[in-house]
């Protein structure tokens, strides 16, 4: 069910500059968005988001590349994980978020609080 990571956010004081660095260290450009950016990590990507309410820089989140999200939310369930999406995260999930991209995904805190997404590829 989990295949590898998807992509890492990492979110940036100010993500030109990131982008700029990224790309001199050899991470090929991929595309932008609203002063988003993403760079090829192998089979993967960086999303460099700019930081913001509850995000400072450097505190990633990690996207676990899956199969089928809709078995791997309710094993978290059964699990007694409570799965949340980040623009609610007080609010318990009853199932993955379609995001405008179309991707489907939720998250899960870890006991140290690392954010991880559980992201289906659409």
């Amino acid at each position: 069910m989990i295949t590898g990571l998807h992509h890492v956010v990492l979110f940036c004081n100010d993500t030109e500059e990131s982008r700029l660095w990224y790309e001199r260290a050899g991470f090929g450009y991929l595309r932008g968005y609203e002063s988003m950016h993403w760079c090829r990590l192998g089979e993967a990507e960086i999303m460099l988001h700019p930081g913001g309410k509850g995000t400072p820089p450097g505190a990633p989140v990690l996207h676990a590349a899956v199969t089928d999200v809709g078995k791997v939310f309710d094993r978290a369930r059964e699990q007694g994980l409570t799965p949340v999406d980040h623009e609610a995260p007080d609010e318990p999930l009853t199932g993955p978020v379609v995001r405008p991209w179309g991707d489907e995904e939720f998250e899960l805190r870890d006991p140290d609080g690392q954010w991880w997404a559980f992201t289906e590829r659409r």
